[in-house]
């Protein structure tokens, strides 16, 4: 886990009207979050993991110090 403070710039999303209803709907449900873009936060952490995990993401080692 990283010990460094997170950086607080951010970025505009756009999503579809049908993926916003849809998130609603979990908000609603309690299951992922208590607000949309806390839900967004969830699913997003946990695509992720599962994309690291399935082996679809990786980081390349260039031989470059990090």
């Amino acid at each position: 886990m990283a010990t460094e403070k997170a950086e607080t710039d951010r970025i505009p999303v756009t999503l579809a009207l049908s993926t916003i209803s849809y998130l609603e709907k979990l908000v609603r449900q309690g299951t992922h979050g208590t607000s949309v873009p806390g839900v967004a936060k969830t699913l997003i952490e946990e695509g992720i993991r599962l994309a690291i995990k399935d082996g679809l993401l990786s980081i390349r080692d260039n031989g470059r110090p990090s």
